[in-house]
């Protein structure tokens, strides 16, 4: 009785186990978000997209928000997607900027679809305090494709 006892819980962990493994998709799948700092005040910039990878040479960004951070440094914050090829290329593409000064929401810039010439190892977003003449300061944010 014992036995068969044991046997069954053995087997139902197996089971339940199994259930509660999660897919390569849903393992790599979701938000990312990167912050980057304009001086020791904490001013400075996020962006973030929410990250679905469909195959080994497509990832959708969704909702790519880009918001400017308070105090207010007077300075604009740019936001970026990127992907990094297997071949280490990567691919940078700038998608937008909050211009209006710092508040709690940001500017959703909308989605954007990335088809790599080889297959994409990792995607992710990068945000950069800048002035008119070049970025100042930069950070990025990745995940890895499960189909990679």
């Amino acid at each position: 009785m014992k036995t068969r006892v044991l046997k069954t819980a053995v087997g139902l962990a197996a089971v339940l186990g199994g259930l509660l493994v999660a897919s390569p998709a849903q393992a790599t799948d979701g938000l990312v978000s990167a912050r980057v700092y304009s001086g020791s005040s904490g001013g400075g910039g996020i962006a973030q997209a929410y990250l679905d990878f469909t195959s080994r040479t497509r990832v959708v960004h969704s909702n790519v928000t880009v918001r400017d951070v308070c105090p207010d440094d007077n300075l604009p914050v740019r936001a970026y997607i990127k992907v990094v090829l297997i071949n280490g290329t990567t691919q940078t593409r700038y998608v937008g900027a909050d211009t209006n000064g710092c508040g709690p929401d940001g500017i959703n810039l909308g989605d954007f679809v990335t088809t790599g010439s080889a297959p994409i190892a990792k995607a992710g977003v990068r945000v950069c305090v800048y002035n008119p003449t070049r970025d100042l300061k930069c950070a990025e944010a990745f995940r890895d494709n499960p189909y990679a």
